[in-house]
């Protein structure tokens, strides 16, 4: 396949996942959301192999890392920031601690994940070998959200039923102040 024909597929592929992941977002369907993601990720990766020019070189790349070093350092930079200002007003309203916790662990597992792909680059010499350590990767972080998936399934949570808020389980914070439907 030529670079021009993989751009012109890449597009229809974009525009047509895009259709399917505004579908699914309307209708609530999210297990088959992130089934769409993987699929069509391994789609992309299937398609990219079957290029056969170049597709970027060495300052390509170089430009990318520096571009990705960046990138990961000031969002860190702003997560913190704006962690601990939610976490500092959790008084005010006790909505704002789930969101700076979200904030300080999204922040701590990018840079887990950073240091750990820049070990693997830095040490792993390419070889048939790399299949498996992104397999083995792959299997990580499948594990990680299955094990979030359980940690926020809303097991203590409230639920509004008949225009009231029930206690679902033994919740550790008050029922919302929001009117329910």
């Amino acid at each position: 396949m030529t670079l021009k024909e993989y751009r012109k597929i890449r597009w229809v592929f974009v525009v047509t996942t895009a259709i399917i992941f505004s579908q699914t977002i309307y209708y609530k369907n999210y297990l088959f959301l992130i089934a769409v993601l993987l699929i069509a990720s391994l789609i992309h990766l299937y398609l990219r192999r079957q290029v056969k020019e170049i597709l970027a070189d060495e300052r390509d790349y170089a430009i990318g890392g520096k571009a990705a070093l960046w990138a990961i350092q000031i969002y860190s930079w702003t997560a913190v920031i704006a962690m601990f200002m939610f976490y500092s007003f959790r008084d005010l309203n006790p909505a704002y601690e789930p969101i700076g916790l979200t904030l300080a662990f999204s922040t701590c597992i990018l840079m887990l994940t950073y240091a750990v792909m820049f070990r693997y680059y830095n040490r792993v010499k390419f070889t048939d070998k790399k299949f498996v350590y992104s397999v083995l990767i792959l299997v990580f972080f499948a594990g990680m959200f299955i094990f979030a998936a359980r940690l926020f399934s809303g097991e203590d949570d409230w639920i509004c039923q008949n225009g009231r808020w029930v206690e679902h389980g033994h919740p550790d914070f008050p029922a919302p102040e929001v009117e329910c439907k």
